[in-house]
């Protein structure tokens, strides 16, 4: 053997001895990390004018909004990470969050609004931190819930037109034979004052209709029962406590669980009663809007519910002209559906829109400052 060709079997063995030695992943499934994925590039959204200038409440679920970070004690979060099939990345998040804060601008900043599809308190708290948001100053109320999609409700508030005076949350277990310790999300009962008004405000998200709707009405109306039960207690010891209940019920004004069980009125006959719930929601329902599409079929399942005695325009504080936040770049046209909620994802494809639920909203329309 000459020098040349031992000093090139010599550089083979030592390469190959570095490849079987000091390589340890495993050649058909190699780990992914953050840096392998190249996301879709999101679209950028143009910012919108507030479509009001009415002060304004507020609900919306902004679909999924999970942080990147996996949390050991959640899984739900699981398809929500960087390396998982759904590539959820800080960019893709960041995306999301400045959408986010686009829709609470084009609702004209509300008092107050309730948001469900939270993973955390951090993900409401990064809302409020989008730059678009900080002239207001949002605070946050949140907790935990033992949700098994690993979701909660929140409520984020402007300090400085609501003052928060105390919250709860009601746990709701729900005794079901199809599925042995089903867990859903906790309702979040919220005080606060707007100028010489206290309010209550009650941010809900009801059990969804995956299994069919008549096999999960029952979930529905049992949760539609303790919010009941919990209205009825306030009412007890205030009879005239002015009440707002808003949420993605998962039904539609007219179903069992809201106008028969939590005794939601859909139509404002007559005389008011001031402790009777009124459906806000129902001359647009009633219109065939609503502000989730379901195979071309718009349903009016995100809503809010009030008192009597926020309707009345004598009263300290009052409320009026339910609307569905339906601005142009929230929606795409669907070429089966028409016109649809622009959502985050589809399954594991990203499309970087905002939710698969529009936002609702309502004006206040008269307030009595001392």
């Amino acid at each position: 053997m000459t020098l040349n060709n031992f000093k090139t079997f010599f550089t083979f063995l030592l390469l190959a001895i570095c490849l079987i030695n000091c390589d340890d992943t495993d050649p058909i499934n190699p780990p992914v990390t953050e840096e392998e994925i190249t996301p879709t590039p999101p679209t950028t959204t143009p910012e919108t004018d507030p479509v009001t200038n009415q002060p304004t409440i507020a609900f919306y679920n902004v679909e999924n909004l999970f942080d990147t970070i996996d949390d050991p004690e959640n899984g739900g979060d699981n398809e929500f990470l960087p390396t998982a099939a759904k590539q959820w990345t800080v960019e893709r998040y960041e995306h999301k969050l400045n959408n986010i804060a686009k829709v609470i601008k084009g609702m004209n900043y509300p008092i107050v609004m309730g948001l469900c599809e939270v993973e955390n308190e951090k993900v409401v708290e990064d809302i409020t931190k989008e730059a678009l948001l900080s002239d207001y100053q949002y605070a946050v109320v949140h907790e935990q819930s033992p949700d098994h999609r690993g979701i909660d409700v929140a409520l984020i508030y402007q300090p400085s037109v609501f003052e928060l005076l105390e919250w709860k949350t009601y746990q709701v277990n729900i005794p079901d034979e199809q599925i042995a310790n089903f867990t859903t999300r906790d309702i979040l009962l919220v005080k606060g004052q707007i100028a010489e008004s206290i309010v209550y405000v009650f941010v809900n998200h009801w059990p969804s209709r995956s299994g069919g709707e008549a096999a999960t009405e029952a979930r529905r109306t049992y949760v539609a029962a303790a919010l009941r039960e919990a209205i009825d207690d306030l009412q007890e010891s205030e009879p005239n406590a002015k009440i707002i209940v808003m949420g993605d019920l998962n039904d539609e004004p007219t179903n069992k669980s809201v106008a028969e069980v939590l005794q939601a009125k859909t139509a404002k006959e007559g005389s008011i009663i001031v402790t009777d719930l009124y459906n806000c929601t129902s001359d647009l329902d009633m219109a065939g809007e609503g502000s989730y599409n379901y195979q071309g079929n718009w349903q009016m399942i995100d809503q809010i519910i009030s008192t009597g005695n926020l309707l009345s325009a004598d009263s300290s504080l009052s409320i009026s002209n339910f609307q569905i936040y339906k601005e142009e770049p929230l929606l795409f046209n669907h070429p089966d559906n028409g016109l649809t909620p622009d959502r985050t994802y589809g399954g594991d494809t990203y499309y970087g829109g905002f939710s698969d639920h529009l936002p609702v909203f309502l004006e206040v329309t008269h307030v009595i400052f001392d």
